[in-house]
Order: C-alpha cells, then sequence, then structure tokens
C-alpha cells in the first residue's frame, strides 16, 4: 500500500510539474508531504511509470491499474487463484494485499468489481470457460435479483449473499433465505444457464452430492437466457434424472432436460 500511495503522489504532482524528473518529483513530494515521507518511493515510481499517463482519478481506478501493472509484470502466484473465487486470492496475498485491493474498490458485489475478477479469472482459463464463466455470471445476476425481490415480498429483512464471487469451490451460488414454520432458514442456490431449446441442465456429481447434502434447503435456479424465465427445481424434482454407478463405472455429469 505504501507503494501504491507513493505512485499516486508522485503522479499528481507530475501532472501539476510536468517539467520535473521523477527524482526531483520524488524531492518535491517529501519535502511537501512530511506525512508521507517514509513510502516506498522507489517501488511508488516504478509502478507510476506503468501506469498510462492521463490516469489521475478516480482513486480507485489508479490503484486498480497500478494492481494490474503489478500483474502484468510479475504474473504472481495469487493472481492465479481468482478462477477458484476471491477468497481464495484474500488468503493468499495477506493483510497489506487485501487493503491494495479494498482501496482499489474491488472487493465489493458492484458490476466494476465482479467484472474485474472474472476478467482476471479468465486470464486463467481457456477461451471456452471464459464463455461459460461469462453466461453463469449473467444468471447470477438474474437470480440475486430475483431473490432481492422475493425476501421483501416474503417480509424478509436479509439480503441474499452472492457466495460464487468469493468461492467457487463451495457447491453452491447464492445463500438466500426462506421461513419455515415461523422461522428464517437458509436457502442454498445453485444457478444454472441455458441458451439450448428445449432448456437443459448440466450437473457434475459434486454439484449433485452437495444437492444431496443439503436437501430440502437446497434449490436449483435455471435461467432460459433467451427469454430470461427461471424455473427453480428442488432436489427430490431432479432426483429421478441422476443417473446410478453400475459395475466399476462412475457417472462424472449429466445433462438433464426436464421438459
Amino acid at each position: 500500500m505504501s507503494a501504491f500511495e507513493a505512485a499516486y503522489l508522485i503522479r499528481t504532482f507530475r501532472d501539476k510539474n510536468p517539467e520535473l524528473s521523477t527524482p526531483d518529483l520524488i524531492a518535491t513530494v517529501r519535502s511537501v508531504r512530511a506525512d508521507f515521507y517514509p513510502h516506498d518511493y522507489d517501488a511508488g515510481a516504478d509502478i507510476e511509470g506503468r501506469i498510462p499517463p492521463q490516469l489521475i482519478t478516480p482513486l480507485e481506478a489508479f490503484f486498480t491499474a497500478a494492481i494490474e501493472a503489478i500483474i502484468a509484470d510479475r504474473s504472481p502466484i495469487w493472481a492465479r487463484l481468482a478462477p477458484a473465487g476471491r477468497n481464495h486470492v484474500l488468503q493468499a496475498i495477506g493483510v497489506n494485499g487485501v487493503q491494495c485491493l479494498r482501496s482499489a474498490g474491488l472487493l465489493g458485489s458492484d458490476a466494476r468489481a465482479t467484472d474485474w475478477w472474472d476478467a482476471l479469472a479468465t486470464l486463467n482459463r481457456g477461451e471456452r470457460d471464459a464463455r461459460l464463466l461469462a453466461q453463469g455470471r449473467e444468471g447470477e445476476r438474474l437470480s440475486l435479483a430475483y431473490e432481492n425481490t422475493r425476501l421483501q415480498q416474503e417480509g424478509i429483512s436479509r439480503a441474499p449473499v452472492w457466495v460464487a464471487i468469493d468461492d467457487n469451490t463451495v457447491g453452491y451460488d447464492i445463500l438466500s433465505y426462506a421461513w419455515h414454520e415461523g422461522s428464517q432458514i437458509n436457502r442454498l442456490i445453485e444457478v444454472k444457464t441455458t441458451q439450448a431449446h428445449p432448456p437443459r441442465i448440466i450437473l457434475s456429481r459434486n454439484e449433485w452430492k452437495t444437492a444431496e447434502q443439503y436437501g430440502v434447503a437446497f434449490e436449483f435456479h435455471l435461467w432460459n437466457l433467451n427469454s430470461e424465465a427461471l424455473t427453480i427445481y428442488t432436489v427430490e424434482q431432479l432426483k429421478v434424472h441422476i443417473p446410478t454407478d453400475n459395475g466399476a463405472g462412475k457417472w462424472e455429469s449429466v445433462e438433464i432436460r426436464p421438459g
């Protein structure tokens, strides 16, 4: 974070004093901003030099560009964890790294942040996986909007949680809520999307194992992206379509056309 703040100070002073060299800018910053004297200006100067010259504000965009410059230059191991979800990255980069991402506005669930993380994940995925990720995110956003409306209509004051943004290895995409015998209970939602006609669901063995584990608390949202039509399936409704293992063979995925 020290280097990021140094880079930003250098950039703002360069904008006002374009005739000064980088060493002179650093000397000026240190003399004017004594509170920032201990910052890592050598690293900051290196980062600032990698950021497009016209970029100064907003601060979040500048810090985001700084992070992207580091990724492009060093290809850090933590960036390769992005396909597994944001939390896997946060666990690998430490407190200072988390602060850098927070200052860049990349820890929220707004479109800017989620698109950035998906783009980072795409760098470590194949082209087909990237297309499927984008399609899946569209369905997840639709389910979040649907659940927000449903919870309000049912008098539940809590908001659904977009779990898959932070960790796509937990076995479901959205944590929502529902009433059961006068109490609020968790509702775990796996979101599926289709553009096929008739619609279809492709389930992996692990996805089904998670669904069976949670039973009535789990449901599937299937979005037809051509019409943005939603069909909700319970575990019990899909159970009849799940194959069984025979002999030495084990099924790994199944295509279901519920009809």
